[in-house]
């Protein structure tokens, strides 16, 4: 039963119309899930092994998710609207200055990456195996994101703080750039968290200085 079966649907992700004690076992089993594709791979798990981890029978965990492609996509979009949600949020809010909108935004980005790691298939192959209405979706939610880097970067440009001649590309290669750290960041790494945090801060600050002509 590992083989991914592409429904076309959109997958019966946890939300408030389950009581809490199966939005509890839905969460448990994304959360579950999340874990065993990032140590043996997302297709290298089968539905049994993710029914034995969580404790369920096959047809059990098949009342909460119809197919391993769903479990993926749910893990995804769960993890991506809820980031997605807070950074457009702070990335927006006009009342703190732009650069310092910018450097929270990099923080929270590094947080997530270290501290939410198995979370974070974005970006891995595993992608083909979602459908393409669940590959739009995604790509939505993180272009979301990115225009609003954009925007912040732009606002700044007019304010005269930043200097770049291409708002969207800087914004490009900020997410770029921290979308990297989960290829090599080890928490028994030489950088601390906020150490790491800082340096990242100071590179994104360094690109939005980048000059070039429009």
């Amino acid at each position: 039963m590992s083989a991914v079966l592409h429904t076309g649907r959109m997958p019966e992700s946890p939300d408030a119309s389950r009581p809490n004690a199966e939005r509890s076992t839905a969460d448990d089993i994304l959360s579950r899930a999340a874990n065993l594709f990032s140590q043996r791979g997302y297709h290298a798990v089968g539905i049994r092994d993710l029914a034995e981890a969580v404790g369920l029978s096959t047809s059990t965990l098949y009342h909460y998710y119809r197919t391993k492609q769903d479990i993926l996509f749910a893990i995804i979009s769960r993890f991506l609207e809820e980031y997605t949600e807070l950074q457009v949020a702070g990335l927006c809010d006009t009342a703190v200055p732009a650069p310092e909108r910018l450097e929270r935004a990099v923080a929270v980005h590094v947080e997530l990456t270290v501290t939410r790691s198995e979370e974070l298939l974005v970006g891995s192959p595993v992608l083909n195996a979602l459908s393409p209405q669940q590959q739009a979706r995604i790509a939505a939610m993180r272009r979301a994101y990115r225009d609003a880097v954009r925007d912040v970067i732009a606002e700044a440009v007019e304010a005269g703080t930043f200097r770049v001649a291409d708002p969207l590309l800087t914004s490009m290669a900020v997410l770029d750039m921290l979308d990297g750290i989960r290829s090599w960041y080890h928490p028994d790494g030489p950088l601390s968290l906020p150490a790491l945090t800082a340096r990242y801060q100071t590179f994104a600050l360094a690109l939005c200085q980048a000059g070039g002509e429009p």
